[in-house]
């Protein structure tokens, strides 16, 4: 699949892959803090934002289209790769593939481990409510945020909804495929096919937010990934890159200039 993506800066190619629900721009910050430093590539995974949409949505599927996206680039050195939750679990997936496409690669706030409850309830509630918030009966960007905060008081949860919408020719509508998405979601959030039966030998880092409970330890990611190095950012949970975009960038950095 050929999927969107957005260019931002000059030097080593740094592949960012944003986790469900995300697309390419919410690591613009992140992109704009280390563009001085690389040719940040920003792409949107299928069925979100404004890469194309399909009816398959698996770790396998999704690893195919970033090989594609990076043998299309015809770069001049091997890409770095850094992803965030799903995107994180797909950079998994390419690595155990193709690890001779990319550099050195970093996951945020994902491990390779299945993650079989919804948590807690709140994707089902975000599925539920795509499926059943008819968009067509507004006409401005206003009363669709409105409307939507009667359902989600918090600012994250109703800008994670707005930054989903579009308006067309024929009225709002969403830009992700959450029908897809939901179908899916069994795939997305457990552990991509290859991870139990391969191991990934160079070091790679993963980075944990402190209030976060997804990567639970480092004997976690070390099964597939034995030379997994952990860190661990302050006074975050899983959505770093907007609670700790300082602190993320030099991260990256520290570890790709290491």
């Amino acid at each position: 699949m050929k999927l969107f993506f957005r260019t931002i800066g000059e030097g080593t190619p740094l592949i960012i892959l944003h986790g469900l629900w995300g697309a390419s721009e919410n690591w613009l910050p992140i992109a704009h803090i280390l563009e001085n430093k690389f040719r940040v590539i920003l792409p949107d995974a299928r069925n979100h934002g404004q890469s194309p949409h399909d009816e398959e949505m698996n770790y396998e599927v999704m690893s195919n289209d970033i090989i594609e996206l990076i043998e299309d680039l015809h770069l001049p050195v091997r890409p770095h790769i850094v992803g965030h939750s799903m995107g994180g679990k797909t950079v998994m997936a390419l690595l155990l593939k193709k690890p001779e496409l990319v550099n050195k690669a970093i996951i945020v706030d994902i491990a390779p481990v299945s993650y079989s409850q919804r948590d807690g309830g709140s994707h089902n509630r975000i599925i539920d409510f795509m499926a059943n918030f008819d968009l067509s009966r507004f006409s401005s960007r206003e009363e669709v945020k409105e409307a939507i905060r009667q359902h989600f008081k918090t600012e994250r949860s109703q800008q994670l909804f707005l930054k989903n919408i579009k308006k067309t020719p024929s009225g709002f509508e969403w830009k992700i495929n959450h029908r897809v998405v939901s179908k899916h979601f069994d795939e997305i959030s457990g552990c991509p096919d290859n991870l139990p039966f391969a191991t990934y030998g160079k070091e790679i880092l993963f980075i944990k937010g402190e209030q976060s409970n997804l990567i639970t330890g480092l004997d976690t990611l070390q099964k597939q990934f034995p030379a997994a190095r952990l860190i661990e950012l302050p006074r975050c949970g899983h959505w770093i890159h907007s609670e700790q975009p300082e602190k993320l960038a030099q991260a990256i950095k520290d570890f790709i200039f290491d």
